[in-house]
């Protein structure tokens, strides 16, 4: 049903806006945004979107397409604490409070339809599209006039300290501040972005999911922070550094010895690896040349495999059908443990790409997985 049809039937009401918030893939730099580093995303052309009309009293309604089974939550503005019984809508209501805690004048209430074409636990960032979603639309709204950064920043905050989930700034700033067509070479330390190209000639990007229900993902993300943590602190009692991507592969070698547990050293080179491999394929990109940014690729899977432990079965499996079914590259995006994996495949490939990959991961695995074709495209917006 369109948007606009849903809300008439929720609401019994026209919705008077529109919005638009993106998912996002991660094309190298997996796991190192809560270490400062660079990183390399995309705003992609599945998401969330919203349609909204204000009220009079301090009630907010929320109705999602996706939970039909929950029906309308309404909420009153001065009760926005979280509240397990409320799902999904914890993430706007977390945003809605830390706007009110924050000192803006949220005067009065809401009504928000959703619906998302982003597959859940997907690792395309699900969440943190509603997030800025919400925050948009608050903004927008009430005129509070702040920056695309300063929404990201919130949705971080929500999920770190109202949802338990420690993330960085990755995913809430390239759905804030995605460029169409382009990719963004993101500083996670000072929130400075580059809209660089993101495509080569006779390649193209196929996004693909595991379609397996991931367990446990939350506390395995909070356990890798907790570990670089860890890290930075015994590092830090001999070298004066705020993060771990200061560090070079070369001071690694020199500093690794610091790291007392064996583990922890398997995190540290990740890390310290990842954030060359996202300065070398910036390079990649910028040429053209399609084998170099492959090689990052493949060699970011097997370190978020062997060194950082992210990646399980299912998305390995996806990930040699890949190279099987011809990709040149191929490797997980997002947190791990599950969700999606891209490739770079060359364009005489793609007629049986997909069903090479299918045949080889069903075998693996049992499950269908799924494909996505996307365009990259502009961050959060309002469209009505």
């Amino acid at each position: 049903m369109e948007l606009k049809q849903q809300f008439k039937q929720c609401y019994d009401l026209e919705p008077e806006r529109f919005y638009y918030s993106p998912g996002r893939i991660n094309l190298i730099g997996e796991h190192i945004d809560y270490n400062g580093g660079l990183v390399f995303p995309a705003a992609i052309s599945i998401g969330t979107y919203a349609a909204i009309r204000q009220r009079s009293d301090q009630k907010v309604r929320f109705f999602s397409n996706n939970f039909k089974e929950q029906g309308i939550v309404t909420v009153e503005l001065n009760d926005l604490n979280y509240d397990g019984n409320h799902g999904w809508v914890n993430y706007a209501k977390g945003i809605i409070q830390t706007l009110i805690k924050r000192g803006y004048d949220i005067n009065h209430g809401i009504d928000i339809c959703v619906e998302g074409n982003l597959p859940p636990a997907s690792g395309l960032s699900s969440s943190a599209s509603l997030e800025v979603l919400i925050g948009y639309i608050f903004n927008d709204v009430f005129t509070l006039n702040l920056s695309r950064e300063s929404i990201a920043l919130i949705g971080q905050q929500v999920e770190n300290d109202y949802m338990g989930m420690h993330c960085g700034i990755m995913d809430q700033l390239i759905i804030a501040k995605g460029v169409k067509n382009q990719a963004l070479i993101m500083n996670t330390k000072t929130l400075e972005t580059k809209a660089v190209n993101a495509r080569f000639d006779g390649y193209t990007w196929v996004i693909m999911n595991t379609n397996y229900k991931r367990k446990n993902t939350d506390s395995k993300y909070n356990e890798r922070v907790k570990e670089c943590q860890t890290v930075l602190n015994q590092v830090k009692t001999k070298k004066p550094v705020e993060t771990l991507c200061e560090i070079t592969p070369l001071e690694f070698e020199n500093w690794k010895s610091l790291i007392q547990e064996p583990i922890l050293v398997k995190r540290f080179k990740h890390v310290v690896t990842e954030q060359a491999r996202v300065i070398e394929a910036e390079k990649a990109m910028a040429e053209g040349d399609a084998l170099a940014f492959a090689k990052l690729l493949n060699a970011s899977h097997e370190s978020l495999k062997h060194d950082y432990e992210v990646t399980g079965p299912h998305l390995d499996a996806l990930v040699e059908g890949a190279h099987l079914a011809g990709a040149i590259g191929a490797r997980v995006t997002g947190a791990g443990f599950g969700g999606c994996s891209i490739a770079l495949v060359p364009n005489e490939k793609l007629e049986t790409f997909e069903a090479i990959v299918k045949a080889y991961y069903v075998n693996k695995t049992g499950i269908e997985p799924g494909f996505y074709d996307v365009k990259f495209v502009d961050g959060v917006k309002r469209y009505e």
